[in-house]
């Protein structure tokens, strides 16, 4: 049933006065926070811009009565933690809206605008002010403007008139183009004019600098041009000040020093903690400010309440959102965080789109693609630069298969964006980190639950299904599956097939699972990239949930099998693993690690399928009586593919003869 009734005014929180007119009378209501409704003449809510998705404007968005989630409660926790801040978070997490409110909560030019932009907030009360409210000259800068493209020369340009355009616009809102020349051929020398300028006015000022997407800068340059990155951001070996960006920094951690302020204050917000703002109090990581941007399940359940989907729908709703949007947490999230934008995106699909809306409140199945778009997805050149390093293989298909991945020491609090770049494959623990490290700030993967509230967090997951399908889009590019050993393996499913398909998609990860994987989580590995593979290049193939005639089994006897389905054909694959350590021919090797994989196993890859099963078990049994109880188990097991008489049902054991999920396989089909 299509749902399209609209609510009613209502409001449910006290605070100021404000008029609205429905059926051509104005109507006097009370509203708090975000708790408004935006209706039209007619009396309709104007659902088009009730969500003001991709916009960063906090003015424009509490002037138009839009959704707002309130943050600011941080503001005096932000005060008392330094002068100077640094903050990242993951693309589109509503960082911008967040400077843009404090510059609002800041800014001495707009004393006059204070109650219309903050009456029904929380530092709206007058008992919760702090002393800097609207106090400050207020700097706005936006690296992410910079044109990146070109020359070093052209590069620099770009930067210098980026910063001189936003000095100017300052100087106009100041009222102080009398005071302060722009440089035109360097924005540090304006910039430093500016700080002199206001520092040494007679009556003490507060200047408080904001700087959104300081790292978009170094981070095209290092996805486009390595070299341009190492002049531009770097700077030349020994000369730090050769960099125009690191020179900028070095300048603002000197107008922190600067006498004659009554107070200088600066907040740097980006996505990757590049040592760049070292000087700045990082605040990314610490467990008071988990949750200064994102929604939480509750401000997403005022959002539907105020567009009226209440009741089962609007459980119906947020289900969806969790299942898609949601399970991010950072140091100290007290709850599950949705990531602003994509958030927005789906509330006002809800509300403008009328066939979605009754998609979701039905329950019907709804295309990853329609619940993004370009903007909103990871960047192909993160994807890029990841694949530099020869641990990406191996964390994604670990992802998949365990369900999680722990860094070996800790999430690195500043990346050097230079070793990202070309990693240091020789130093694989610290590769691993930094790999995990750079996806955790990307948004690629998040904290558990646990891990977050932990003193040193190390678990990390894939956080929802857009990730994850962005995962499995890359893996079916990174880990490829030759599209005619497919169609051979299903028109043909013999063991000599089966072998041919995993061998060549496996032949270039060998020696990438530790010792500690189980049956399951090899099988898990191998199912990832199949998935990928039926997901985007051939959807008639299938992959079947494992689920015995409904029987649940014990832990101990779960099998690890892969089942996928073709038209009539069911082909059920059955995994077993030999622990390297287990074999009387290595059990002197006390750890196992890549290295040793590859150089231990040379020979070992070269012997035929009967010379790896005669290997011998340290418990005195040989590889082929594990292949042969395999089988023999096989048989009993599947019994409901077995009796559906309308299918042909290929079954198999692939003994894996050396502990990792790489040649050499031993397959056998079991009649």
């Amino acid at each position: 049933m299509k749902r399209t009734v609209w609510p009613q005014l209502r409001f449910q929180n006290k605070s100021i006065l404000n008029n609205f007119i429905i059926n051509n009378k104005t109507v006097t209501i009370k509203n708090y926070s975000n708790n408004i409704l935006i209706r039209n003449t007619e009396g309709t809510i104007n659902d088009k811009v009730y969500f003001p998705c991709g916009k960063a404007d906090f003015d424009s968005i509490r002037k138009s009565k839009q959704f707002y989630v309130d943050k600011t409660n941080f503001i005096p926790l932000m005060e008392n933690t330094g002068n100077q801040l640094f903050f990242v978070r993951p693309p589109r997490w509503g960082k911008s809206l967040l400077l843009s409110m404090l510059a609002s909560y800041y800014d001495i030019n707009k004393k006059d605008e204070f109650n219309e932009l903050f009456s029904g907030l929380w530092i709206g009360d007058e008992k919760n002010w702090t002393v800097g409210k609207n106090q400050f000259y207020i700097l706005k800068l936006d690296f992410s403007i910079i044109d990146t493209c070109g020359s070093v020369e052209h590069v620099e340009k770009n930067f210098h008139d980026c910063m001189n355009d936003l000095i100017f616009k300052f100087l106009i809102r100041y009222n102080m183009t009398h005071a302060v020349k722009i440089n035109e051929s360097n924005a540090l020398s304006t910039f430093q004019r500016l700080v002199i300028v206001l520092s040494e006015r007679e009556e003490k000022v507060n200047f408080m600098v904001l700087i959104d997407e300081y790292d978009r800068f170094a981070n095209k340059l290092m996805f486009e041009n390595h070299e341009n990155y190492r002049l531009i951001v770097e700077g030349k070996r020994g000369e730090p000040t050769s960099s125009p960006i690191r020179s900028f920094f070095e300048l603002l951690k000197w107008s922190s020093s600067a006498a004659g302020f009554r107070e200088f204050r600066s907040i740097t917000t980006g996505v990757t903690p590049i040592a760049l703002a070292g000087a700045s109090e990082n605040i990314s990581l610490d467990t008071t400010f988990g949750d200064l941007v994102g929604f939480t399940e509750n401000d997403l359940r005022n959002a539907l309440n105020n567009v009226n989907i209440i009741g089962i729908d609007q459980d119906t709703t947020i289900s969806a959102i969790k299942k898609y949007y949601n399970g991010y947490y950072f140091p100290g999230s007290k709850h599950a965080l949705f990531n602003t934008t994509l958030s927005l995106y789906f509330l006002k699909k809800v509300v403008t789109d009328e066939s979605f809306r009754n998609s979701v409140i039905e329950k019907k199945d709804i295309p990853i693609s329609t619940l993004t778009d370009i903007n909103t997805m990871i960047s192909e050149n993160v994807f890029a630069t990841l694949e530099t390093f020869t641990v990406l293989i191996e964390i994604i298909q670990k992802l998949f298969s365990k369900g999680y991945v722990e860094v070996s020491q800790f999430i690195n609090p500043y990346l050097k964006l230079g070793e990202t770049a070309d990693p240091l494959l020789e130093d694989l623990s610290r590769t691993y980190d930094k790999t995990l490290s750079f996806m955790y700030y990307h948004g690629m993967i998040t904290l558990t639950e646990e891990s977050s509230k932990q003193l040193t967090p190390k678990q990390l997951v894939i956080p929802n299904e857009i990730v994850k399908d962005q995962y499995l889009k890359q893996l079916q590019r990174l880990v490829y599956v030759k599209e005619n050993d497919v169609t051979t393996f299903i028109n043909e499913p013999s063991q000599d097939n089966l072998k041919l398909l995993f061998n060549n998609m496996l032949e270039k990860q060998e020696g990438i699972y530790d010792n500690s994987m189980t049956e399951i989580q090899l099988r898990d590995s191998i199912e990832s990239v199949m998935r990928a593979y039926c997901l985007f290049r051939n959807k008639d193939l299938e992959i079947l949930e494992e689920k015995e005639d409904n029987v649940e089994y014990p832990k101990s006897k779960e099998r690890a099998s892969l089942i996928m389905r073709y038209s009539k054909d069911v082909f059920i694959i059955e995994f077993k693993r030999i622990r390297p350590n287990a074999l009387t021919k290595f059990n002197n090797i006390k750890r196992w690690n890549s290295q040793i994989y590859q150089n231990t196993f040379k020979d070992l890859m070269k012997l035929s399928d009967d010379e790896l099963l005669e290997m011998e078990v340290i418990a005195k049994v040989k590889a082929r009586s594990i292949l042969n109880s395999a089988i023999f188990d096989l048989k009993q097991q599947h019994t409901k593919y077995q009796n559906d008489k309308s299918r042909n049902i290929h079954k198999f054991v692939v003994l894996v003869p050396i502990g990792v999920l790489a040649p050499p396989l031993v397959v056998r089909k079991v009649d």
